[in-house]
């Protein structure tokens, strides 16, 4: 029977399975099929996500990140700042490190409890905002790729949505090949005052609303920053917690973006092999 040392992790709600593979302890897994195994709920573990943390020859250590349904993301705002605590307790890296992602090189510090991930500079060109939305010529909505990508509406009392209407709404829009080819999270947003917003996301991957999500609060705290509805830094009021947003808008960038909150390791054990479920 295999074993694999694992560490269970969230930041606000958004839950992820953490392993070391530095020495390829993975190597024998289908790691698709291992994936969406674990991260079944109530028959293994459970989680959003899994994280693998590998060797990089350009960063301290590289992400993996893995959607609960198998697929390999871009980048993971929540998972990294996981990732980033992990590698702090493990001896990896210091207060402040570097991490190689499928999305570009990103830096994460430790602060106290929280955990702090910088995102590399967006182009102005990259966020469009105001887009009429392909099924409904008088609705519109905004649309980015920050790490992954990210469509946004604005309405009022957001909650009021129940959730599985929130979630066949999402789910329609998430599939629209109209706003994104390869599939696009979807975030609903309600602005509360000039520094604060809430969110609710449906998440690509893991098809279905997560409790946060970090790359999905960054979007949107920037978009609600650039339609003039907020200034940095904004707390993003998601259904697990705050998360606060730091940006500075230029002529051709949105740079200096930081995404903090924080990050909390729940449980550490081993994964059997034997325990896998049919998929």
């Amino acid at each position: 029977m295999r074993k694999v040392p694992f560490k269970k992790m969230h930041g606000c709600g958004n839950d992820f399975i953490v392993i070391d593979n530095r020495e390829s302890v993975m190597k024998s897994f289908e790691l698709s099929h291992f994936v969406k195994s674990v991260c079944t709920r109530r028959f293994h573990i459970g989680a959003d996500g899994l994280m693998l943390l590998e060797k990089s020859t350009s960063a301290d250590f590289k992400m993996r990140y893995f959607n609960s349904d198998g697929s390999e993301g871009e980048m993971c705002g929540n998972g990294a700042r996981c990732i980033v605590k992990y590698a702090y307790l493990m001896g990896i890296g210091g207060d402040v490190m570097t991490f190689e992602t499928l999305n570009g090189i990103y830096e994460g510090r430790i602060l106290n409890e929280n955990v702090q991930i910088k995102f590399p500079p967006i182009p102005i060109q990259d966020f469009h905002l105001n887009q009429p939305f392909p099924s409904n010529e008088n609705a519109f909505c905004h649309f980015a790729w920050v790490g992954v990508p990210h469509t946004v509406f604005v309405e009022r009392n957001i909650d009021l949505k129940q959730d599985q209407s929130f979630i066949q709404w999402a789910r329609a829009i998430r599939y629209n090949p109209a706003i994104c080819t390869s599939g696009t999270n979807v975030n609903l947003i309600e602005i509360c005052d000039e520094n604060q917003i809430k969110i609710r996301t449906y998440e690509r991957g893991v098809e279905d609303e997560t409790l946060a999500c970090g790359s999905g609060a960054t979007a949107s705290a920037i978009i609600s920053g650039l339609l003039s509805n907020v200034s940095s830094p904004v707390k993003v009021h998601t259904k697990g917690g705050i998360l606060t947003i730091t940006f500075r808008i230029t002529e051709d960038y949105v740079q200096d973006i930081l995404l903090e909150g924080n990050a909390v390791v729940v449980a550490e054990g081993e994964l059997l092999s034997e325990a896998s479920v049919r998929v």
